[in-house]
């Protein structure tokens, strides 16, 4: 598997399941496992520099929580997205997600922004530079770093479950222009949390979503 190796760290034996579940976890959310890339058992448990079982566990878990799927034989990969699954997914950020955005705008002040202002200054980098791997990396840390403003570690870990299974599939969104209409939504969020604006903050994250499910549905 190209590359892997050089994104994950050794681990300790006393936390190697947790510690190959939770990298593994953000590698998928941070885009570092493509739709169509297969992995190994073999290949991850050299990367981790553990035995086969922590790394078989830990996929066993990502296949449950649908990040992971077995592919052929002993190859492991994204599921292949459907239209019933994309529309699924759909319907429960848009539940989730805007109000997490509106109780962000709620309860931070301008003290706190500065984590999220970095992170929505590399994904203007990102896109202009036409950086996917930047973009990705930067798209999940500002839309988190809103989800944790909200103060609620349930909706946090709700959310983190929704973007396992979502996330990957960002990097069919390359060519389509969507990061560029993303990032005014993105805009749009971090002024209504930097102004206390709840229901702008929730619009933005509203409209976010809706746009990129449009342009995944034109890569189906």
């Amino acid at each position: 598997m190209h590359g892997i190796s050089e994104q994950v760290l050794p681990l300790r034996r006393e936390t190697l399941e947790d510690g190959v579940y939770r990298q593994l976890c953000d590698l998928i959310l941070r885009g570092g496992i493509v739709p169509g890339e297969s992995i190994t058992v073999a290949s991850l448990a050299e990367a981790f520099n553990v035995s086969p079982m922590p790394v078989r566990n830990a996929l066993t878990r990502l296949s449950s929580a649908g990040a992971l799927t077995v592919l052929s034989g002993r190859t492991i990969g994204i599921p292949k997205l459907t239209r019933e699954r994309l529309d699924e997914l759909l319907r429960v950020r848009l539940t989730v997600e805007p109000t997490t955005a509106a109780w962000a705008a709620q309860r931070t002040g301008p003290l706190h922004l500065e984590g999220l202002s970095k992170s929505f200054q590399a994904l203007s980098e990102g896109q202009q530079a036409g950086d996917t791997k930047l973009y990705l990396q930067s798209n999940y840390d500002f839309h988190f770093e809103v989800y944790r403003l909200a103060q609620s570690s349930i909706m946090l870990s709700i959310i983190e479950s929704l973007w396992l299974q979502i996330s990957p599939y960002f990097h069919l969104l390359r060519s389509s222009g969507n990061f560029r209409i993303s990032n005014r939504h993105h805009e749009d969020i971090f002024r209504a949390i930097e102004n206390n604006q709840p229901d702008r903050a929730r619009q933005a994250m509203h409209g976010d979503i809706s746009d990129a499910y449009g342009a995944l549905i034109e890569c189906l």
